[in-house]
């Protein structure tokens, strides 16, 4: 019963870890998002293939983008 117990206490942590680290990287798309989107003159919900091929290409894993996590007080990746 102690092991049932325990394998059960194990698990929730795990889950709750999983779902803090899907919430911590949405945070740090939209804020990568909004950041690009302020920096380079673009509308927040322009997702046009243009538009997401330059934030792919030289907005993520910049300098920049790591400056605006630190701005909004996140920890990079």
């Amino acid at each position: 019963m102690k092991k049932i117990i325990l394998t059960l206490a194990i698990m929730a942590a795990l889950s709750g870890c999983k779902s803090n680290q899907v919430a911590l990287d949405e945070m740090r798309a939209e804020i990568s998002w909004s950041a690009f989107c302020a920096a380079r003159g673009y509308a927040h919900d322009d997702n046009t293939y243009q538009t997401t091929n330059e934030y792919l290409d030289t907005w993520c894993g910049s300098v920049d983008e790591e400056a605006a996590f630190i701005a909004a007080g996140v920890e990079p990746y």
